[in-house]
This record gives structure tokens, C-alpha cells and sequence, in this order.
């Protein structure tokens, strides 16, 4: 038995949100997205598992909502892609990306400046 579950996070940036579940989407960890712009939601589908992505009521973070044994590790894996897209587009300009390699669900960038 599961139950319904809603996480709270620090995640504020839609751009940068919309970039995660597009390279998430292009690996192959979930099938699609719909965002509602008029609703501040953005439904995801994982593997026929529907989570929702909304904007929190009381600030400007978003939240993610559904099944509890599939939200848990979504989440995790989101927040991962989070930080990555956010790297990527902050790096000061004598910076750059160097590799990148992925082993057992841990991202690694490599940079060289």
C-alpha cells in the first residue's frame, strides 16, 4: 500500500526546472512533461506514474506531489538534475565543462579554466 505524498523544496527557478526534466526525459528516466502555465503546474510522467510539479501557495518554491515510493526517489534525482542545469548555465566564462561522467546515479563534472 502507498500513500499520496507531497514534498516541499527549494527549488525556485522554473528555467532551470523545465532544463532538468528535459535531460531527464532525454535519459530516459521519464517519458514526459506537460506544463499548465496558467495553473503553475507541470504534470510528469514517469513510466505510466504521474507526479505533479506545482508552485507552493505561500512562496515562490515548488512542490512535488504523488505516490509516495515513486516521489521519494524522483525528487532526489530531480534535485540532482537541478544543481547540474544550474551549474552549467552559472559558469563564470573562463570556466568550462571539461567531461562530464555518471556513475551509479552520482553526476561528476570535470571542469577546466
Amino acid at each position: 500500500m502507498s500513500f499520496y505524498t507531497v514534498i516541499k523544496t527549494e527549488l525556485s527557478n522554473k528555467k532551470y526546472l523545465i532544463c532538468a526534466l528535459s535531460e531527464m526525459k532525454k535519459r530516459g528516466e521519464i517519458t514526459s512533461f506537460l506544463e499548465n502555465e496558467r495553473k503553475e503546474t507541470i504534470e510528469v510522467d514517469r513510466d505510466g506514474d504521474i507526479m505533479t510539479i506545482a508552485k507552493e501557495k505561500t512562496g515562490q518554491n515548488f512542490e512535488l506531489a504523488g505516490d509516495n515510493q515513486v516521489v521519494q526517489k524522483f525528487s532526489n534525482r530531480l534535485k540532482q538534475f537541478y544543481a547540474y542545469e544550474s551549474i552549467k548555465d552559472n559558469l563564470p566564462l573562463d570556466f568550462e565543462i571539461a567531461t562530464e561522467t555518471e556513475t551509479e546515479g552520482e553526476i561528476r563534472i570535470l571542469l577546466k579554466g
